[in-house]
């Protein structure tokens, strides 16, 4: 079981959530990690085969839970059809958070997409193999790139999730914020089918609503510091138009 998710959505904490329980080994970015290759697997889509055959399946078959559940933004990046190719059908977690809070994080963080160490390390850039792709994307601000990255992972969301559902597989689709609620969160594990007893009920009430990996000491600048609403607001509509021009958006 994997998540479609842009990352600063939860990922950590939902990891934190899903550990509670005997049947799944949950784990956030464990070794090996999608980040080892996922920039060089934008260029080189075979080295995502290499990666998953040659580390990341063996190291799913050496759990002994039953779920094999990792959270991690990066495998949407490169690695979701290199897996089907490879005769798996993964479960899917589309984790969901408001594309401006998203963006959000990620601009005061200075992990910019294609911009910033950090944003190229672990980030998504409109020239990849993209579904959204923009051509003059240097010239978009900073704000304006991690908000295009939101919308071309939730263009993911859709074409992963049609995929799996169209091949048989299971999708499971869950905002953020109903994973702050004891029981939203008990809904969301039914739909899992994971067995909960109520000792795991007092564990996960432990562990609900308890941040997990906010960054709030490695902030390094502040948006509405930056840029107003208005501007926020103006900037998102001209990338929503510009991928509309240049791409699919939508469709």
């Amino acid at each position: 079981m994997f998540t479609v998710t842009t990352g600063r959505s939860g990922t950590a904490y939902l990891s934190e959530l899903l550990s509670v329980f005997a049947s799944i080994a949950a784990f956030h970015e464990p070794e090996p990690n999608f980040v080892e290759v996922m920039r060089d697997v934008q260029s080189f889509p075979e080295e995502a085969v290499r990666f998953l055959f040659a580390k990341k399946l063996p190291f799913i078959a050496s759990v002994d839970e039953p779920i094999y559940c990792e959270t991690s933004h990066l495998f949407c990046k490169g690695f979701f059809y290199p897996l089907i190719e490879l005769g798996v059908l993964p479960e899917l977690i589309i984790l969901r958070r408001d594309k401006r809070l998203v963006a959000k994080s990620l601009f005061e963080l200075n992990t910019i997409p294609g911009r910033t160490i950090e944003g190229l390390k672990y980030y998504l850039k409109p020239d990849d193999r993209v579904y959204l792709p923009i051509s003059n994307w240097q010239k978009l601000h900073d704000y304006q790139l991690c908000y295009w990255y939101c919308l071309e992972i939730e263009k993911r969301m859709t074409i992963y999730s049609e995929e799996v559902r169209k091949r048989g597989g299971r999708v499971y689709d869950v905002k953020f914020n109903d994973l702050l609620e004891l029981e939203k969160v008990l809904i969301f594990l039914k739909k899992l089918e994971v067995p909960v007893d109520k000792e795991s009920i007092i564990n996960l009430a432990l562990k609900v609503g308890v941040p997990v990996n906010t960054k709030k000491s490695v902030k390094f600048r502040k948006l509405w510091k930056e840029l107003s609403e208005s501007d926020v607001e103006s900037m998102e509509k001209e990338v929503e138009e510009i991928v509309k021009l240049e791409g699919n958006y939508g469709t």
